[in-house]
C-alpha cells in the first residue's frame, strides 16, 4: 500500500513539479529506501510516521532530510 502511495506521489511530482514541495530526487530516495524493506520478514509501520521514519533512517544509515521526513508523514496520512 505504501509503495502505491509513493508511486502516485512520484507520478504527480513528475507531471506537476511546480505544485509539489518535494523534488523528484527526494521521492526517489524514499522509494529506494522502501524498496530495501523485506515486506515478508518485517512489519512495516504504515500507521505511524515516526516509526516509519525510524525504520527508513536505519536503512539509510543517516538522518532523513526535512523534505524526506515530510514526505514520510504525507505517505502515512494520505
Amino acid at each position: 500500500m505504501i509503495q502505491e502511495k509513493l508511486l502516485l506521489i512520484e507520478y504527480a511530482v513528475v507531471k506537476n513539479p511546480h505544485i509539489y514541495k518535494w523534488s523528484l530526487n527526494t521521492v526517489r530516495k524514499i522509494r529506494d529506501l522502501i524498496a530495501q524493506i523485506d515486506f515478508n520478514a518485517e512489519v512495516v509501520p504504515v500507521e505511524s510516521a515516526t516509526s516509519l521514519q525510524h525504520l527508513l533512517t536505519s536503512l539509510k544509515g543517516d538522518s532523513l532530510s526535512e523534505d524526506e521526513s515530510e514526505l514520510v508523514v504525507e505517505l502515512v496520512t494520505i
